[in-house]
């Protein structure tokens, strides 16, 4: 038996057959072949009753009774960080001006980067220094022979030295530029090596890939890391590389900003991703929310204007409340959200409270950085499976294209050797993947991998 709507002019691309297939669908949960067409599914069933789907054409591609599952989606990694890790200084947004000046000098000298780059300075220390040169001169106490950009905690205001300075206001004037944003400057003193980045982009997809990820929410990085981040993404597609992940963008806003700078900002990554076949979407507002009132501290007021504006733009909010009060203002917002007629927009809290009974949004877990949170939050393989597949699609606002191997859904699919249902958690959490799929077509292949990987060793050797 197969379920799907047969037109002989519907014919599959290719079958995945002689497999253990877990649906996800109640309905039908298990299946040994599922037929697919243009990245879409189009039977799930039995093989044999897929003979009217059944082309010359169509490419027939036996698993060998490995075990296949709806494509692993992670939403509560921090991929763009990951990434970015060990290649600046992570400025804890709680230290003071002297802290941070003695962890730059510090860092300065044993790190020969042509630009000193860092990331996580609260603004508010520069509160007593109104004019740029002074504050620039701080950093000259720092380091002098290059320059320096640190990047503020809300990923929109940049501190430099005066070298740094210098440099990028000579550039702006041959411009003819009257004003310098922090993105000007960052991308005019251009602190990373692109190529060392997309090495390692590239590490990091093929990691998630081994774990069996098809798709990854970006979560709680500036908007400068994710933009590099996806740019090396984008040259991947247009080398015609394999692709190994979806990348559901984000932008992380950790201050009360002006909504429509939101907004701009979310538009222009928006657009930036309309020709990308789906690899790429930007259409999530990462919000984190703090009663501290020196860090992420929102009123009600400015909470409400940020997620309406969103909201009513159709953008997804998925919002970190650090304490009580916080979830208490973020569930009046996304009450407020839902009365002012935004029914289609997924609203997150990620909290350690409980949604109440029958709340306008979803809750999970807080944002773990650096960290494969799954498995320290769920209490068996079984859910874990559900969270990286129907929680996780209903997440990030896509349950009716992933999440589940069903008839009319994006294709795909993460495929192991073994049973992961057959293991515990501690087994499970480090399983090797042997397919990913993604819009039907294998993405990643762990026995081409090794291949490559040998190839490599020994082409090391002859050298």
């Amino acid at each position: 038996m197969a379920f799907g709507i047969f037109k002989k002019k519907n014919t599959a691309d290719i079958i995945y057959m002689n497999g253990h297939i877990y649906t996800q669908d109640p309905a039908f949960p298990w299946a040994a072949a599922v037929a697919c067409r243009e990245g879409r599914v189009l039977a799930v069933g039995d093989f044999e009753a897929m003979e009217e789907i059944r082309s010359d054409e169509t490419v027939i591609h036996d698993l060998e009774e490995k075990y296949m599952f709806p494509g692993f989606i992670d939403v509560h990694g921090t991929p763009v960080l990951k990434v970015f890790e060990d290649k600046y200084l992570v400025i804890d947004p709680v230290w003071d001006l002297e802290t941070v000046l003695a962890a730059v000098t510090d860092y300065a000298e044993d790190c020969d980067n042509e630009v000193i780059f860092a990331y996580g300075y609260n603004e508010n220390i520069l509160a007593d220094y109104e004019e740029p040169a002074e504050a620039h001169r701080l950093l000259d106490e720092a380091v002098t022979d290059r320059p320096v950009v640190l990047l503020g905690i809300s990923g929109v205001h940049c501190w430099i030295n005066t070298l740094a300075s210098d440099m990028v206001t000579e550039a702006a004037e041959d411009e003819g530029l009257e004003y310098i944003s922090a993105d000007y400057i960052l991308n005019y003193l251009s602190p990373f090596d692109f190529e060392e980045v997309e090495r390692a982009v590239l590490q990091n997809t093929e990691d998630l890939a081994d774990r069996g990820i098809t798709a990854v929410l970006n979560l709680c990085a500036p908007d400068y890391l994710s933009t590099l981040y996806q740019d090396c993404l984008i040259t991947m597609i247009g080398e015609s590389m394999p692709f190994k992940q979806r990348f559901i963008n984000s932008l992380y806003v950790n201050r009360p900003l002006n909504p429509e700078l939101i907004l701009h900002k979310l538009s222009t990554g928006k657009t930036n991703c309309t020709e990308l076949g789906g690899l790429i979407t930007y259409d999530h507002l990462k919000l984190e929310v703090s009663q501290d009132e020196e860090q992420a501290y929102f009123s009600q007021d400015a909470l409400d204007a940020i997620c309406l504006a969103a909201a009513e733009k159709g953008y997804h909010i998925h919002l970190d409340a650090v304490d009580q009060e916080s979830f208490e203002k973020a569930a009046n917002s996304f009450h407020l959200v839902r009365t002012k007629g935004c029914k289609r927009n997924t609203l997150i809290i990620a909290g350690e409270v409980a949604a109440e009974e029958d709340a306008p949004y979803l809750t999970t877990w807080p944002t773990d950085y650096l960290n494969e949170s799954v498995f320290g939050h769920c209490r068996s393989v079984s859910d874990a499976i559900d969270q990286l597949t129907v929680k996780a699609a209903e997440i990030i606002g896509r349950s009716e294209d992933l999440g589940s191997i069903e008839q009319g859904k994006i294709a795909d699919f993460t495929v192991f050797e073994e049973n992961p249902l057959d293991t515990d958690l501690e087994v499970f959490s480090k399983m090797h993947a042997a397919l990913t799929v993604i819009d039907s077509q294998i993405a990643y292949d762990v026995d081409e991998e090794c291949i490559e990987e040998m190839c490599d060793i020994l082409l090391s050797m002859r050298l």
